[in-house]
């Protein structure tokens, strides 16, 4: 392989890679802002969607790219994939508002989501092109494509911060850079087909110069935006988390959004701070502190404990485009609330900081930004909230003085498991008699719980009250008055040993929500479906769109996955059966007497295998791995730098491993995968929660010794399976990758389903079995293959010295070559 035309292969591959990962993730941001956060989850997988799609194109039809034209194909590929980028930014950007769910939305959503996988599925077409015809390359060519995509996730870091839709045009000018760098390989060798220059050169310049016309006058503002009134937003900014748009202010308070879900007030500095119920904390202290506010927002809780005279108000924010907005736009607007010498702002997460603070607090406030919509329609049911589990809860409460108050705020209809989360707390810090520790009120639909560790004395009760009646609070429990006979239930002094039951006992009837304390295994507090009724909640498709929406496109996910890896296995088996219906009879027989022992089953198993178990770890690896870094707005690159990299290492390490050995080293690795997969399942959770009270620097550390050892076993697997099938067909090699990515994307919504309902350790547990499969599957590798390294492997037009030319998925040849050197 000449130096050239490598460096263009892998130069491209590489952009590829970085444009895909951008683009996904800018999607992400995008399906957020538009329709939604559980939508941003549906995106990431549209990757993965592509790949698969595209391998199986080329399986199908491996005429789409094959030598001479080999590199002037996947430079027309990369050239249309940054097309396809710019018409579906274009589509998104500029539709009509939609509110999801709604009658017709569903085509429209079928037609967005299309649009925006069809760059990943023409990318993904020239990646398994360049895995077809350069797998003696792969090591190199697998590493180059991980740490392309690390790129892209540090790109994005940046790129977002001038708007998704602008970090997606980013993506556009990478696409048509890969495409230049194909253009130049087809350039180096003698007898290969040159790419279209004039293709290429179109997109590149437009591409560019869409970017620069939105930089100069900005045409590319989403139209589409889910907002009460479009016409009153003052401010919008993209951070690298959420859009935060601002509306006009009125009546002295201005409302701060945060993608479409969380909404927060920011008062101005000569307007009171309406009451809440969440203030009733201070009806009992007055001005003794000190005072912790987890969730800053937009300041109206640190405002009211200031109004309550708190001297020392420690405010913590996670989201730096929060406070960029508090600090920057708004500050004189809200008084430089979060410069005042009385608050102390922290940034970063709140648990963690609950965790590492030496400090003792005498009120802890913890409000809710979720709007009531979001909160009602199950829009949050994927939402993770670590300060709402078990675990969480006990933190905050070890975190208080004695007579100290933990005040939580959420809709009204959450306040039931609220009741059951806090209460479970209570009574794993050592109470006895929860009902004498809690008191609750609401207003506006929205509920809030006071819980001390110590018991509400008599007067405390009664101040309490007369707070409520000041200001027209509904008193919704008290000591006294548990008010209903499941919270009277829940809040016993024996507790029962299953909330739903008791519940089902008290109305006589079968529980229609998992009262449950949410863990930090399975943190998901606004997905109260029972495990026992999901069968007849996912059968009821009319109540499943209006009251569980984030369910609702779980279960189109994993419906679209399923029928697409049903797809990939069976157009492949058409098409190959119609090209042996082609031949003669006898060519038939003799392609047969050449065909390998080894059945392609096996080879598609294992790397369905391995794409499944791979998603299935980074769903549950990824998490802990976010929470341990506690980096406000750049966690998610951090991880999936770690991630790519050591998975791209793990490939690069496997490029001296003879095809014959490949298969054994194959069964050991996944079979260490199934190991550690099953120990993660026992100790991960625990040692994430351990490892939330160490610094920042040893917290990192542990954060890399989880993700690296998963992601290099992991990454090692690919290499070694292109390589054992590379040994008996590489024409297999585009069908593999395929099921290889249709079956990640399936399990990305099957394990998340599967966390929702048992939790991560669960999660794991299906890795391991995954892994296991994909030990039990390795394909053994053609006889006599026994190259040692990828460039001791010569590549000639017949296919690799010593071995017969390739074989499709039966055994035979193809009817045309469809290798040659790469210079």
């Amino acid at each position: 392989m000449r130096v050239p035309q490598r460096s263009g292969l892998f130069s491209g591959v590489a952009a590829l890679a970085c444009a895909s990962v951008l683009l996904e993730i800018s999607l992400a941001r995008i399906y957020a802002a538009l329709f939604g956060e559980i939508h941003a989850f549906l995106a990431l997988s549209l990757s993965l969607v592509g790949a698969g799609v595209g391998g199986a194109l080329l399986y199908v039809v491996p005429s789409l790219a094959r030598p001479p034209a080999l590199f002037a194909r996947m430079a027309t590929l990369a050239a249309l994939a940054s097309g396809a980028t710019l018409a579906a930014v274009i589509l998104l950007a500029h539709r009509e508002p939609l509110s999801v769910p709604a009658p017709g939305s569903l085509p429209w959503l079928a037609l967005c989501y299309a649009a925006s996988t069809v760059p990943f599925a023409l990318a993904g077409l020239a990646l398994a092109a360049a895995i077809r015809h350069a797998a003696p390359e792969m090591p190199r060519l697998y590493l180059l494509d991980l740490v392309g995509g690390a790129l892209g996730g540090l790109a994005a870091a940046g790129a977002l911060r001038a708007g998704a839709p602008r970090a997606a045009l980013a993506a556009a000018i990478f696409f048509a850079v890969a495409g230049i760098f194909f253009y130049l390989g087809s350039r180096c060798c003698e007898g290969e087909e040159r790419a279209p220059g004039g293709l290429v050169a179109t997109f590149v310049l437009g591409s560019f110069v869409l970017l620069a016309g939105d930089v100069g006058a900005p045409w590319l503002r989403l139209a589409g935006i889910r907002r009460p009134s479009p016409d009153r937003t003052e401010h919008e900014a993209w951070t690298e988390r959420s859009l935060i748009s601002v509306d006009r202010p009125k009546a002295g308070a201005a409302l701060m959004r945060l993608g479409g879900a969380a909404a927060s007030p920011i008062l101005d500095a000569k307007t009171t701070p309406p009451p809440q119920p969440e203030d009733m904390a201070y009806a009992l202290h007055k001005d003794q502190g000190p005072a912790l506010v987890v969730g800053a927002g937009g300041g109206r809780d640190v405002r009211a404990a200031l109004k309550a005279g708190q001297k020392d108000v420690v405010a913590v924010e996670g989201d730096r485009g929060v406070l960029e907005v508090m600090r920057g736009r708004y500050a004189a607007f809200s008084g430089n609330l979060f410069d005042k010498p009385e608050v102390h702002l922290v940034v970063g997460d709140g648990r963690s900081f609950a965790r590492r603070t030496p400090l003792l607090f005498r009120n802890i406030v913890i409000p809710s930004a979720d709007t009531v919509e979001a909160s009602t329609t199950g829009a949050l049911a994927l939402s993770e909230s670590r300060l709402h589990t078990l675990e969480g809860v006990g933190d905050f409460l070890s975190r208080l003085l004695p007579e100290g108050t933990l005040v939580l705020a959420r809709a009204d209809a959450d306040f039931d498991r609220l009741l059951s989360l806090v209460t479970a707390a209570l009574r794993r810090a050592g109470v006895a008699a929860p009902k004498d520790h809690l008191f609750a009120c609401s207003a506006a639909q929205r509920t809030a719980l006071l819980a001390r560790r110590t018991p509400l004395a008599r007067e405390d009760v009664d101040a309490l009250r007369r707070h409520c009646r000041k200001h027209r609070f509904s008193e919704v429990l008290a000591p006294d008055r548990p008010a209903t006979p499941v919270r009277s239930l829940l809040v016993a002094a024996a507790a029962p040993t299953a909330p739903a039951a008791a519940a089902r006992v008290a109305e006589g009837a079968a529980a229609e929500a998992d009262l449950t304390p949410p863990t930090d295994d399975r943190p998901f507090f606004a997905y109260t479906v029972p495990a026992r009724r999901l069968p007849a909640v996912l059968g009821d498709v009319g109540a499943l769109r209006a009251g569980h929406t984030a369910l609702f496109a779980l279960a189109l996910l994993l419906a679209v996955g399923a029928v697409l890896s049903a797809l990939g296995v069976l157009l492949p088996v058409l098409a190959a059966r119609r090209r042996r219906g082609r031949l003669a009879p006898q060519d038939v027989g003799a392609r047969a007497s050449t065909a390998s022992s080894t059945p392609p089953a096996r080879a598609l198993a294992f790397f369905a295998a391995i794409g499944a178990g791979f998603a299935l770890v980074e769903l549950a690896v990824f998490r802990h791995a976010l929470l341990l870094l506690d980096l406000p707005a750049h966690e998610l690159p951090a991880v999936l730098v770690l991630l790519l990299v050591s998975a791209g290492v793990g490939g690069y390490l496997t490029a001296r491993v003879a095809p014959g050995a490949a298969t054994a080293v194959s069964a050991r690795v996944a079979e260490a995968l199934a190991v550690a997969a099953a120990l993660s399942a026992v100790g991960l959770v625990p040692l994430a929660r351990w490892g939330l009270g160490l610094g920042a620097f040893p917290r990192a550390l542990l954060a890399i010794a989880i993700l690296v050892p998963f992601g290099v076993l992991a990454g090692s697997l690919v290499p070694l399976g292109v390589k054992i099938v590379d040994s008996v067909s590489s024409a297999l090699l585009p069908w593999c990758w395929a099921l290889c990515a249709f079956a990640g994307a399936t399990a990305m919504a099957l394990g998340a389903l599967c966390a929702l309902n048992l939790g991560y350790s669960a999660l794991l547990l299906g890795a391991g079995l995954a892994y296991l499969l994909a030990a039990a599957t390795v394909p053994p590798a053609a006889a006599g293959a026994t190259a040692a390294g990828d460039d001791e492997r010569a590549v000639s037009p017949g296919g690799a010295a010593g071995e017969p030319p390739p074989r499709d998925a039966a055994g035979a040849q193809p009817e045309t070559l469809e290798a040659a050197p790469i210079a």
